[in-house]
């Protein structure tokens, strides 16, 4: 079992981070977002697959992307560089979808700091059952092989429910949801073998990436160990 925690700082030319995934990677359910009042962007992930955190880039002041199902490492890419461009969400998201990436096995979802960009998801018609999104104006849920459909929706009822917490709260809070609700439908209880969060604080101008990985099939749910470096991190 791995556990991984890291903060790196002049975020803004290490965005490459995510990027450095460049194998298959299979992926369960995911949240991006981004606070338009502090400038926050952040990415929370899980799956019952060995590592998961490969899905997801992180644009500091742009804001993320993530391809899953199948996921693609050259499509993501195509999509960082329409992000750092200043493409709109559908121009990014148009990028991704040409026909040597394979869309039709993928799930993408993207989302930007500015406020005129809606988050944009699209999930192929190939991709495993049970699948679907829900989007708000700050906030895409998107997920893959789940149990059903509870798991989009009771960690995008978290996600609202902590608009009094901080940001980075609300992403955790909606993974442990999708945890709680059963999670990737190949791990029974356990729910994931990984998971990960991502944000980017402008502030510092810093992305902080907590991660667990490689735990055994029916062992320890990885939400749940990743909250504890949460909670251990973030303790008041």
């Amino acid at each position: 079992m791995m556990f991984t925690s890291m903060r790196i700082q002049s975020a803004s030319i290490l965005f490459v981070l995510a990027a450095l995934f460049s194998f298959p990677v299979y992926a369960t359910w995911s949240i991006i977002g981004v606070d338009r009042g502090t400038g926050e962007i952040g990415i929370a992930g899980a799956s019952c697959t060995f590592d998961v955190s490969g899905v997801a880039s992180l644009v500091p002041k742009k804001g993320a992307i993530v391809v899953q199902a199948a996921s693609n490492y050259f499509a993501r890419m195509e999509g960082v560089k329409k992000m750092q461009e200043g493409g709109s969400a559908g121009e990014i998201l148009a990028a991704m979808q040409i026909d040597k990436f394979n869309p039709e096995r993928q799930q993408y979802g993207v989302i930007l700091l500015r406020h005129e960009d809606q988050p944009l998801v699209y999930s192929g018609k190939d991709i495993k059952p049970w699948s679907g999104s829900k989007t708000g104006d700050d906030v895409a849920i998107l997920g893959n092989i789940l149990v059903d459909k509870e798991v989009i929706n009771q960690a995008y009822a978290a996600y609202e429910k902590g608009r009094k917490e901080t940001f980075t709260h609300r992403l955790m809070d909606a993974l442990k949801a999708g945890e709680e609700s059963g999670g990737d439908n190949r791990c029974d209880k356990q729910a994931a073998r990984s998971a990960f969060i991502s944000v980017y604080d402008p502030e510092t101008d810093a992305i902080t990436k907590l991660s667990v990985y490689g735990t055994e099939q029916g062992g320890k749910p990885a939400v749940t160990l990743l909250k504890r470096q949460f909670d251990r991190l973030y303790q008041n």
